[in-house]
């Protein structure tokens, strides 16, 4: 945390920068289109949007409030693209996930009733510079051959090179454990900080152990390097390296995108910016980020929201549009969540508005005795909205995920059907990288950590066998087929796993592999876990996905790059269809839109969390969540919290302060729930 005195002096610099792009803002003019345009923009856009889609010149720093359009805009941005001969392949469109650069792309076909939109290049950061690496891989001195590690596989990997090394004891320190090593390697990568720097001011307690992180890190590199593998961080740190020093590949890229666009610009790290800004440095470049500076909630995963702010720092001719119409809430919600914007110390001005006649419902919160109450409370209104409502046009939001058991509970009494968004992500579940191991070896022969899941599934192989089997597979570089000069192929289990990929050599599409290996692993998971049924419905995603990529490289990339999650699990799994209420974590909730929305435990301590009380920064993304979860109520919006609640450390018993500090009159404020009248 910076001392009061560095941080009103950043505060400051960062309020002149916003000041100072404020007063570049001009009013929005009257923009002339041609005749012969397919599309009406001037009838289909307000007066901002139509100028953020048609100044297409230059830098530009769109403002997007929440439920202003911003899909919309970058929707038809493209088409006016597309509409003015501009080519669709030097367009580049960078999005957080897949699915809404597929979304976007549909959307500009259904408008001009063409294809063109096909060629355009779209993706998430780290999708893009997956494509560049492969495409570019020789000209980079680079294995195309290469394997993209995710989170979990990482992990592994640091937990690996940890169990070899002897680590004494200091301090009565405990070392960290790899889950904590793997943030602190990843967080030094996002902030471009030393991972010595790092420790010492995130986690001071471990500065003892150092030089032994620093070890286990640089080992961590050169098995990565030695075996053609990438995490997450690699991806976009590399290509910007080879931006910066190959000065053959940065003219090619530059030469190629002239147009570009970056959707929720607020959440990009420091090294996404810095790739945006090595491929948009030309002048005759156009780029336009769209993003919102009061949603900024991703600092725990490397979000830095100064890019943002300090947009008009990097590029002094940049242009700034706001989109404030709201086409989401009733004017009474809008209202209170302005007021909850007027809180934030930082920000780029702006009112929200909506052309509703109708104001609708108040805000309303509401105390209850226990916690219990609380839920019994929702579960009543869930009920009664339910004559008028869908259950899927209902969600429950809350800061942690353990602040859902008690209304979990009571719509499982009640018999609600409901969908929790949270847990354990699909990518990550024990089945998945299991089956997903088989198809990674085969792929890179050299990945032993994949080797090593799989060998540790064979009845009568230890991790010492393991261990021997998977320095033996990789010092002979023939893959499985090693497995038949080792000291353990004696062993049944290792002959018939032989005999499986030998199957898997002689099959003709990435389907028939991925059969063999289901029915091969599908015994196994039957001597591992009792409720293997239900476990094996989740391959049906897997199946899908191999029937959509014709090569076993775009099956792997998508699942590392843009894994399904639950979501899409679940309604996979559901044959007869969905309607639930969604339970959801506020920052799981961010981008989706619901008629009615609860938002519940909201006492000082629990939201905003008292980890963050004394830090304001931190508070200040408190206060932006607390602003995305109000911002997702169309209709309704209801905040709740009991009177008090405890944890093994804490006692919380007062109303947030993101309530408190607003107006009285921006919402209604029941303490007797009995008095509630619908």
């Amino acid at each position: 945390m910076l001392h009061y005195e560095q941080l009103k002096a950043k505060q400051q610099r960062l309020q002149n920068t916003i000041d100072q792009l404020e007063n570049r803002i001009t009013a929005v003019q009257p923009t002339q289109l041609s005749d012969h345009f397919r599309i009406p923009y001037a009838q289909a856009l307000n007066a901002s949007q139509l100028q953020a889609v048609c100044n297409i010149d230059g830098k530009a720093l769109v403002i997007a409030g929440a439920g202003s359009g911003k899909t919309r805009i970058l929707t038809y941005r493209v088409s006016f693209l597309l509409e003015n001969k501009i080519a669709a392949n030097t367009i580049l469109l960078l999005t957080f996930t897949r699915k809404s650069a597929l979304e976007i792309k549909h959307r500009v076909m259904n408008l001009l009733g063409d294809q063109a939109a096909q060629h355009i290049t779209s993706g998430t950061f780290h999708g893009f510079c997956h494509m560049l690496l492969s495409r570019y891989s020789q000209l980079l001195n680079l294995s195309a051959q290469f394997t993209v590690l995710d989170q979990t596989d990482s992990t592994e990997a640091l937990a690996f090179i940890k169990k070899d090394m002897i680590i004494p004891k200091k301090n009565n320190t405990i070392f960290p454990k790899k889950n904590t090593l793997y943030k602190i390697l990843s967080s030094s990568k996002n902030t471009l900080i030393s991972p010595e720097i790092y420790i010492e001011t995130h986690y001071p307690d471990l500065i003892t152990y150092t030089d032994k992180i620093v070890e286990i890190f640089k080992q961590y590199e050169t098995y990565k390097k030695n075996n053609h593998l990438y995490d997450y961080d690699d991806l976009i740190q590399t290509v910007a390296e080879h931006l910066k020093n190959n000065s053959e590949f940065k003219q090619l890229i530059q030469a190629r995108y002239h147009h570009i666009m970056v959707d929720e610009y607020q959440d990009t790290n420091l090294p996404q910016k810095e790739l945006i800004d090595l491929l948009a440095e030309q002048p005759s470049c156009a780029l336009m980020v769209v993003g919102d500076d009061n949603q900024s909630i991703y600092a725990f995963r490397g979000a830095n929201y100064e890019n943002i702010l300090r947009f008009g720092e990097t590029y002094h001719e940049a242009t700034l549009i706001k989109l404030e119409q709201n086409y989401r809430s009733t004017p009474h919600i809008l209202n209170f969540i302005n007021a909850i914007a007027d809180q934030m110390t930082l920000s780029y001005k702006k009112k929200l508005f909506s052309d509703q006649i109708v104001q609708g419902m108040k805000p309303t919160y509401t105390r209850f005795m226990q916690e219990k109450q609380e839920a019994t409370w929702i579960a009543e209104q869930i009920e009664h909205y339910q004559k008028s409502l869908s259950f899927h046009e209902m969600a429950v939001l809350f800061r942690a995920a353990y602040q859902s058991n008690f209304i979990q509970i009571e719509l499982m009494k009640r018999h609600i059907p409901f969908t929790m968004v949270g847990g354990i992500k699909f990518i990550e579940k024990r089945h998945i990288k299991d089956i997903l191991a088989y198809f990674r070896v085969i792929w890179n022969t050299s990945d032993f950590i994949s080797w090593h899941r799989i060998l540790l599934l064979l009845p009568g192989i230890g991790p010492s066998a393991a261990k021997k089997m998977v320095q033996h597979i990789v010092t002979e570089k023939t893959g499985f087929r090693a497995l038949k000069s080792s000291a353990y192929f004696k062993k049944e289990v290792i002959q018939t796993l032989y005999a499986v990929f030998q199957k898997i050599e002689a099959s003709l599409s990435l389907l028939d592999t991925f059969d063999y290996i289901e029915q091969y692993y599908i015994e196994q998971l039957k001597q591992l876990e009792d409720d293997w049924r239900i476990r094996i419905e989740d391959f049906k995603i897997l199946k899908q996905l191999c029937l959509e990529h014709s090569t076993l490289h775009l099956f792997l990339a998508q699942l590392a790059l843009d894994p399904p999650n639950e979501m899409q699990a679940l309604s996979q799994n559901n044959d007869s269809g969905s309607d639930g209420v969604t339970l959801s974590t506020i920052h799981s909730a961010k981008g989706l839109e619901w008629d009615t929305v609860f938002i519940l435990a909201l006492l000082d301590g629990q939201t905003p969390h008292y980890k963050t009380l004394e830090d304001p920064e931190k508070l200040e993304e408190e206060r932006k969540l607390f602003y995305v979860a109000c911002s997702r109520a169309k209709n309704r919006l209801h905040l709740t919290s009991p009177y008090h609640a405890a944890t093994y450390t804490h006692f919380f018993d007062q109303p947030s302060q993101f309530i408190t500090e607003l107006d009285p009159s921006s919402l209604n404020w029941i303490d007797t729930p009995a008095l509630f009248d619908l």
